[in-house]
């Protein structure tokens, strides 16, 4: 699993990117529970070196591959339900609160995939009567 984070805040503008050819599209929860947002990716089948995480104040980008196995392609090899997706994925989650990307923590365990981002606290400018 690669973490990469962008500093630049219209990263919409400048890395608005979607792959050519997208099989399928991880499903996803989101929440915030106690001043953290909380993401929930269901990636079953997906080892963490075939997949990247992209991330900014404003959003996450997960994209990558789920191989199939290799009994699906073994001669002799006959298909009566493919319902599993496989390919390349690519998931925009787009986040109702700015994050602090780079203080999050993650647990990958049973296909699910758990972020957690700190929301941003907001910045008070003290006004003086004068």
């Amino acid at each position: 699993m690669r973490v990469i984070f962008d500093d630049i805040h219209d990263y919409d503008n400048t890395k608005n990117y979607t792959p050519d050819f997208v099989s399928w599209q991880p499903l996803y929860d989101l929440y915030i529970m106690e001043g953290e947002m909380v993401i929930t990716i269901e990636i079953a089948g997906v080892k963490p070196r075939d997949f990247s995480i992209h991330v900014s104040r404003n959003h996450l980008v997960i994209d990558g591959t789920r191989k199939s196995s290799e009994i699906l392609s073994k001669q002799g090899c006959k298909f009566h339900n493919i319902e599993i997706p496989y390919g390349s994925f690519y998931r925009r989650i787009d986040f109702p609160l700015p994050v602090e990307p780079k203080q999050y923590q993650y647990c990958l365990e049973y296909g699910i995939l758990s972020l957690r981002f700190p929301i941003e606290k907001e910045k008070i400018i003290p006004i003086e009567d004068g």
